[in-house]
């Protein structure tokens, strides 16, 4: 592994020089070579691949953070990531069975429908149905493995950093990581998939679609194909069309944060479409995180305290789930400063809320005053960081927090009272 790391490295940096000068000629030209910026910035990720990728993927759902053009950019990395060669899926397809089914090698012979990180999306057809075979690259696994030890190291370096010793950046690195190489178990993401199924068949106009078992093994993946998935019909619905969808995505989220707590940490736009039909299609079950339930309720609790506006509720959930603290915490002023800073946020629409801003501050509040952050919570903030990106483009006037309450008292309602 450290002489993978090491040849990694290498080519990482090797990239990134040869990238530089346009880089850096685009960000020099000012405003009026955005779009160049951008591009060169998207294609230089692409070329990293691996993990690199999911960062491009992550930073794309936040138009309002990295700005419209970079946004777009990197949006292409979604499901237009440069595609394997027919070759390299054959390949895959040959190892994954002892017998390839005809229909789906014959489907790889042609170009894929979609282009990730991981895989490629194939269209086939046997019989009367119409099916998604997706295949997965080959060598992903050791250039994700070498990724996420790169970033795992950084992490332990900064974490040794004075601001930054008390935020849990090593734990939060590692837990990543390894959702990131569950995403490479393709039997994980089997089941997975019909849990998510599962867990939103209540959810109206939302859609997951279903795997098709005896036609999945080894590095591919076969399930319906669901039609009509067009990164663009977001942005041509009407905004009454477009809002309804939103409600429905953001309804789905929160099922899966405050009841199931089975979350999809994946909710980027190559994952989530909006359909002319008014329903939501979710995807792609590989990068899930199942909270334990303990961290469930606790999430769920306060969520429950930022509905009612209720600071010093939400300062004692924070306390109980803080890892481990100081001998001089001070938890008299986490308290008064964290009751505070949730009650100027509590009520605030989607337009108004910045949830990376808030998660910031709240993690630097649990460090000036000495105190261990619970590195689980990071799963569920990255998933509501990608779900604000679609609700503050999409239907910024929403009551975020309001939307929340159904879903919140639902979970509330499963509790277990040894843990309320």
């Amino acid at each position: 592994m450290f002489l993978r790391v090491c040849v990694r490295m290498v080519q990482l940096i090797a990239l990134s020089a040869l990238a530089a000068p346009s880089l850096l000629a685009a960000a020099l030209a000012g405003r009026r070579s955005r779009n160049r910026l951008a591009a060169g910035v998207a294609r230089l990720l692409e070329r990293f691949g691996g993990a690199f990728i999911k960062a491009g993927q992550l930073l794309a759902t936040r138009a309002d953070l990295v700005g419209v053009p970079l946004a777009e950019a990197l949006g292409r990395l979604h499901d237009e990531v440069r595609p394997m060669t027919e070759a390299q899926a054959r390949a895959t397809v040959a190892a994954s069975f002892a017998e390839a089914p005809a229909f789906i090698a014959a489907a790889v012979s042609a170009p894929p429908v979609a282009s990730g990180s991981i895989a490629c999306v194939y269209q086939a057809r046997m019989g009367e149905r119409d099916l998604a075979v997706k295949v997965r690259r080959p060598g992903i696994a050791a250039a994700f493995a070498a990724d996420i030890a790169i970033v795992t190291s950084m992490a332990r370096a900064l974490s040794r950093l004075p601001w930054l010793r008390r935020v849990p950046m090593a734990e939060i690195a590692e837990q990543l990581g390894a959702s990131l190489m569950g995403q490479l178990d393709f039997a994980k993401e089997l089941r997975h998939l019909g849990r998510l199924r599962d867990d939103l068949a209540d959810v109206a106009g939302v859609v997951v679609p279903s795997a098709v078992e005896e036609l999945s093994a080894g590095g591919v993946i076969t399930m319906e194909f669901v039609d009509g998935l067009d990164r663009r019909t977001a942005g041509e619905l009407t905004d009454g069309a477009r809002q309804a969808c939103v409600v429905r995505l953001v309804g789905a989220v929160y099922r899966l944060l405050f009841v199931t707590g089975f979350i999809h940490v994946d909710l980027h736009q190559g994952n989530v479409y909006f359909r002319r039909d008014g329903s939501v299609v979710v995807l792609d079950a590989g990068f899930m995180f199942q909270l334990g339930e303990t961290a469930r309720e606790r999430f769920t609790q306060f969520f429950s305290g930022m509905i009612r506006g209720d600071g010093e509720f939400c300062a004692n959930i924070l306390l109980s789930t803080v890892r481990r603290m100081e001998p001089d915490a001070d938890l008299e002023s986490f308290r008064k400063e964290a009751a505070a800073l949730v009650e100027r946020s509590a009520g605030a629409v989607a337009g108004d809320f910045e949830l990376a801003a808030f998660a910031v501050e709240l993690f630097d509040l649990q460090r000036r005053n000495r105190l261990f952050a619970e590195p689980e919570f990071v799963f569920p903030l990255l998933s509501l960081l990608s779900l604000e990106g679609a609700v503050r483009r999409w239907y910024p006037s929403m009551d975020f927090q309001i939307e929340a309450a159904p879903y919140v008292m639902h979970g509330l309602l499963l509790a277990d009272p040894a843990v309320t």
